[in-house]
């Protein structure tokens, strides 16, 4: 019958004339007219607009006001007057929409659609306004929280609506959230429901006191951080006005006796998952259990006992201990123990990181009953024992592998938690999207192992169990292992930047399932468990008879698994290898982009010297970047300048290196290995001539890193260039030469003596000089390359043979006067001949400048 009544009045509205009355300041607010003018309505302007109210019977009345305060306001609303704001009518000439109809005053429609409820008010006062405050934005009110409310508005925490909003997700505002939008109420798209005003929440620890008891100093002084952070205060314990006395149960047994007691007393638990949760949690399903007061058993009856009496029950002590911590699985154990589970205290996880048996869908395993391992026998072979050892050790694995999927990787992206999932898809799937496969294999290997193990007979084999798996293994760990560093680094990254987070790894350290162990120490169990199975399988194999078929199968089992590391090792250095490259593309000025392809993989970098003037000056510091098919050859800059000296380093910041030239490995015909001597140290060169070009170059170089060798340089690179070219006799791209014979030294870069002038001078005249290298020397050269090439073979020459005596242009004097090439000046690096052409990549301008 309501919706009738209201029907027949909105209709008889829609037959009456509307207009519109502008009241007070509303009266010279020009764009108000000019919205009212665009809806078509009929305008007037008042003071008061109390003249026009008598005439309501006539005409459907719109009062525009520009406050909902003051005596006017008052006394159009006891008249029953249709009253509006500003704002309304701006926003509906703008989207071209009709008024609404509201028999209650509204100012704007920043709460349209939202429900509100209150809790935790006691000022009825105060509780009017911020219900008159939702009515004048277009909102509704509830008196009862249920799940058509959409904020609830609280006072305090744990009241009843509080804990069934944070149970049904409902977000719980503070009363600065409803005062905020309405400061914002002549912003036409304001929202009560945006992103910008979630930030008014009620804090975890709103009107709280927290005390502290049974952390350390560090952590005690980081929870009383976050306390403050999250609304709430933190007090010594025994204040009178502490509300929650958070513990640490692991350290804590028993309250102290001497201390007053606050209202809740909860473990550690309880803060983190506030935090976590953004909300005050239910205080009930985390209260702190005092332990049951005992004697301690180890703790001898009469401390004035003789010493030797001491020595006896420290001894019975240990005894004790150690038959406890025995690891026989054919014991029997009793019914509150877990059945087949190690307490070896190297494994925290061992006994009560078990997944439930739902989450193995009708899965039965001896992991759920409280039976032996294997049928009770008088006598157990050591080869049944190492292999009950594996079975134990793979139900552990498996069991910290539940506990990463379901404990950690479900709870975290869990979609109907309160305030949404805790991290980002893509975090959780750089940390958790590699795990899935590992513990689907393995599944498989623990119910192959226990079948083993519960039908025991000494020929039964082990080995099969892994080798059938291989193919699984290889395809399972590699994703994992290449991706665990990012993993590991997202955790750290996440941690630090994402609150709840922070708090949910707290609070999954306090679960018996995690062991106390940290999400990161569980990950890394993957990248343990293969040697580990390897190394258990070694001791299989020594408990083996040869004259056993599992014999043969164990050795081949474990040769797989050395083959399956290999292969993830290998796949983990390539993936490396291409990380890299990154870092380096973005630490080389003019990189050319395609020096990045997903085929190409670094190798090394070696620091060196130019010795020639192929590339840029001689004694100018290089980078070379040695990748599997390609040679980057780099200025380095071993003083980047400083963003401050001047303002045009504020452009952009200078890289550690240029780049100069990108040499094809293919396109290298010869390395140069300089013979070690007083005037040339460290020295090697090469010597390229891709296909569009027609001569050879020769670039020579001196090392400049510590540490590293000159052979091994260029074994790898000659491995390198041997590999691209689908060869394997590397050994003989490499040339042993005297480093005089093609005018190579290293005596003035040794002793420091080129000075910046001698560079200045050599600049100048390489710049303004025709003449620069002779053609007979270019010929030498040619010989050279053309003499020791690979592509060439002539039983004559050795490739790692001296060059003395051969009819080379090499083997002349180039520094004698009398040389047919003409007088070379070490200075200027140019010879006198006309006859010259270019050794190197030479320009009018110096490369760098």
């Amino acid at each position: 019958m309501a919706d009738s009544r209201t029907l027949e009045v909105v209709k008889e509205d829609d037959e009456k004339e509307t207009r519109v009355v502008l009241v007070g300041e509303c009266t010279e607010n020009h764009e108000l007219e000019q919205a009212v003018k665009k809806l078509g309505l009929e305008t007037f302007k008042s003071e008061t607009g109390l003249e026009y109210v008598h005439e309501a019977a006539e005409f459907e009345t719109i009062f525009v006001l520009s406050s909902f305060e003051g005596e006017v306001y008052h006394k159009l609303h006891r008249a029953e007057a249709r009253l509006m704001g500003p704002p309304i009518l701006m926003k509906c000439a703008r989207n071209g929409e009709k008024l609404p109809y509201a028999t209650r005053p509204q100012y704007c429609h920043a709460m349209q659609g939202l429900v509100v409820c209150f809790s935790g008010f006691k000022e009825r006062e105060e509780l009017c306004y911020l219900v008159d405050l939702v009515h004048h934005m277009a909102g509704s009110v509830r008196k009862d929280v249920g799940a058509k409310v959409t904020h609830l508005v609280a006072n305090c925490t744990g009241t009843d609506k509080y804990k069934f909003s944070v149970s049904y997700g409902t977000p719980i505002m503070s009363q600065d959230w409803i005062r905020r939008i309405w400061a914002d109420r002549e912003l036409l798209d304001a929202r009560a429901d945006s992103d910008r005003m979630m930030q008014y929440k009620v804090l975890p620890f709103f009107k709280c006191q927290l005390s502290f008891l049974g952390f350390s100093k560090e952590e005690q002084k980081h929870m009383e951080d976050l306390t403050i952070e999250n609304g709430g205060k933190f007090v010594d314990v025994g204040d009178e006005n502490c509300t929650h006395m958070v513990i640490d149960e692991h350290s804590m047994k028993v309250l102290p006796a001497d201390i007053s007691l606050a209202r809740n007393i909860v473990r550690g638990e309880w803060f983190w998952g506030c935090i976590q949760m953004e909300a005050c949690a239910d205080e009930s399903m985390y209260t702190f259990q005092e332990a049951v007061n005992s004697a301690n058993r180890f703790t001898p009856a009469n401390t004035m006992c003789s010493k030797s009496r001491k020595r006896k029950r420290l001894k019975e002590n240990i005894a004790q201990l150690a038959s406890e911590g025995d690891m026989d699985m054919y014991a029997k154990r009793r019914s509150s123990e877990y059945g087949g589970i190690s307490m070896s205290p190297n494994s925290f996880l061992d006994a009560s990181n078990t997944p439930d048996k739902s989450d193995l869908a009708g899965k039965t395993s001896d992991i759920w009953e409280n039976k032996p391992v294997a049928p009770p026998v008088t006598k157990v072979s050591k080869r049944l024992q190492v292999v009950t050892e594996l079975l134990q050790t793979e139900r552990n694995y498996v069991g910290i592998l539940h506990t990463i999927i379901h404990t950690f990787k479900a709870q975290i992206e869990k979609p109907d938690q309160y305030n949404g999932p805790l991290l980002p898809q893509q975090d959780v799937k750089l940390i958790f999207g590699k795990i899935t496969p590992i513990y689907e294999v393995h599944c498989k290997i623990r119910e192959e192992l226990s079948d083993i193990v519960e039908n025991w007979r000494e020929e039964r084999c082990v080995g099969n169990v892994i080798s059938q798996h291989a193919e699984a293994l290889v395809k399972a760990y590699p994703p994992f292992v290449n991706c665990f560093e990012q993993a590991k680094e997202t955790i750290i990254k996440c941690d630090k930047s994402i609150p709840r987070f922070h708090a949910f790894l707290k609070v999954c350290l306090t679960k018996p399932e995690c062991g106390r162990q940290s999400l990161t120490e569980l990950l890394i169990r993957p990248v343990q468990r293969l040697p580990s199975i390897m190394l258990l399988l070694s001791d299989i194999l020594k408990q083996t008879s040869k004259n056993i078929q599992d014999f043969e199968k164990l050795e081949r089992a474990i040769n797989v698994l050395k083959e399956v590391m290999t292969h993830i090792n290998e796949d983990r250095r390539k993936v490396e290898g291409q990380v890299v490259m990154f870092d380096i593309i973005n630490d080389i000025d003019n990189c050319p982009a395609y020096l990045l392809s997903s085929h190409r993989q670094f190798v090394m970098r070696i620091d060196v010297i130019e010795l020639s003037n192929s590339l840029c000056d001689r004694g100018t510091p290089l980078s070379l970047f040695l990748f599997t098919d390609s040679l980057e050859l780099c200025k380095r800059r071993t003083k980047v300048l400083n963003a401050y000296k001047s303002p045009a380093s504020y452009k952009t910041p200078q890289k550690a290196y240029k780049h100069l030239e990108m040499l094809p490995l293919s396109s290298i015909r010869r390395i140069l290995d300089f013979t070690e001597t007083e005037d040339c140290q460290s020295a090697f060169g090469i010597i390229s001539k891709s296909n569009s070009e027609s001569k050879e170059k020769l670039y020579s170089f001196m090392l400049d890193t510590e540490g590293v060798n000159k052979s091994e340089f260029i074994t790898n690179l000659s491995k390198s260039i041997a590999n691209s070219m689908c060869r394997t006799d590397y050994e003989n791209l490499v040339a042993v030469v005297e480093g005089q014979e093609l005018q190579i030294s290293t005596a003035e870069i040794s002793n420091n003596t080129l000075s910046k002038a001698a560079r200045f001078g050599k600049r100048v005249s390489r710049a303004f000089s025709f003449n620069k290298t002779p053609g007979k020397l270019k010929r030498a050269v040619s010989s050279v390359a053309h003499t020791f090439s690979p592509f060439v073979k002539d039983s004559r020459y050795t490739p790692r043979g001296d060059l003395r005596g051969k009819r080379l242009a090499s083997s002349i004097d180039l520094t004698s006067p009398s040389s047919p090439l003409g007088a070379f000046d070490q200075n200027s690096g140019v010879y006198d001949d006309s006859d010259t052409i270019s050794l190197g990549a030479y320009s009018l301008k110096d490369p760098m400048e």
